[in-house]
């Protein structure tokens, strides 16, 4: 088995990640804040052993290739999420990965654990899914991509994780599920962040760079 994460994340440009978000923060305080999960997001995923990382952006930025490295690299492509997801997957394929997971950079905090609970998954079953509390996944993974995996699924809505299910199980595919984990997306999941004990460095900095961010949000 070859093993491969793919962080899927944006270039980190003000007004176009981190919207959600502006109500309590400026369009530079929430760019910097996305750069500061996707950097930690990173570096949390050197723990499991035995798998190739990969971040995938949606343009060429060039602190995510130092970040990254220039071989680790890439930038998305398709129509859509779903087309872009695919894509990766069956990048990564010809690569000879046949465990493949990914995952977005809006989870700092998510447990190692749950990765390699991931890649467990994936030797019982064709794919995985790591479910979020508002209708979505913080992960996706699967053995061997297949096209219409994503297919009439609708993105960033409460439905999204129902209907990924569906489209595998059209596919004859058999589906396992992690534990739930949360977001950053809205003032609530940020103060629920601010809480948690496992905040790792870069997220800890912008927090405590942003008194006022985070006295607006409690």
């Amino acid at each position: 088995m070859s093993k491969a994460i793919a962080v899927f994340t944006k270039a980190p440009l003000p007004g176009r990640v981190k919207t959600r978000l502006r109500t309590c923060m400026s369009a530079a305080q929430a760019a910097e804040l996305h750069q500061a999960f996707v950097a930690d997001t990173w570096r949390r995923l050197t723990v499991p052993t035995g798998v190739r990382r990969y971040l995938y952006c949606d343009q060429a930025w060039e602190p995510f290739e130092e970040l990254a490295g220039r071989e680790r690299f890439a930038i998305q492509h398709g129509v859509d999420l779903g087309a872009r997801m695919i894509n990766c997957m069956k990048e990564l394929s010809l690569r000879r990965h046949d465990r493949i997971l990914l995952l977005g950079s809006d989870s700092p905090t998510l447990p190692i654990a749950h990765v390699e609970q991931a890649f467990m998954a994936l030797d019982r079953t064709d794919t995985v899914l790591g479910p979020t509390a508002d209708g979505g996944y913080y992960a996706v993974g699967c053995r061997r991509p297949d096209t219409r995996m994503f297919a009439d699924v609708t993105w960033s809505s409460e439905d999204t994780l129902r209907e990924t299910e569906a489209a595998f199980r059209a596919c004859s595919l058999s589906v396992s599920f992690l534990p739930e984990w949360y977001d950053v997306d809205t003032e609530a999941e940020l103060a629920r962040l601010a809480s948690d004990p496992g905040v790792p460095p870069n997220t800890r900095r912008w927090l405590d760079r942003n008194p006022d961010v985070m006295k607006a949000v409690y």
